[in-house]
């Protein structure tokens, strides 16, 4: 669930996801009653947050974002790689001609290694069969 929706969302969201109030009241050991209040309130009790959240899935920043704020994710690749491409730039290299590159030099050798696998027994054995009976037509070379 994002973190985006108000804690009354997430809240609903719990109920929901535990089959009802009733039922997240069972899971939690409490009476209906205090699931309704919560309802009411818009707002689950902190010492209650963790067991919500286990119960139901919903994660603990969605039903309380004031305790428990969303962690910022870290940085993905192309994130990670900006000092590196501002660099480049500035020395004036085409990143993007290099990436693709890399790319097409990375797949090309990794195709060969998955048909060289695939093919390994084969190979093998094509290998063994001239070791042990010699080129076919060798009588017939001239070099």
């Amino acid at each position: 669930m994002a973190t985006s929706h108000p804690p009354s969302e997430a809240l609903e969201a719990a109920i929901q996801a535990a089959g009802g109030a009733s039922a997240l009241a069972r899971a939690l050991g409490l009476t209906p009653g205090v699931v309704t209040q919560w309802r009411k309130a818009g707002r689950v009790p902190a010492e209650r947050v963790r067991a919500i959240s286990q119960a139901t899935g919903v994660p603990p920043e969605a039903l309380r974002p004031d305790l428990f704020p969303a962690e910022t994710a870290p940085p993905g690749f192309a994130e990670a790689q900006q000092p590196l491409l501002q660099q480049a730039a500035g020395l004036g290299l085409d990143a993007e001609a290099i990436a693709r590159q890399a790319l097409r030099e990375a797949v090309g050798r990794e195709k060969a290694r998955r048909w060289a696998e695939e093919n390994r027994e084969a190979i093998e054995a094509w290998t063994r069969y001239f070791e042990e009976n010699d080129t076919p037509l060798a009588a017939y070379r001239h070099f």
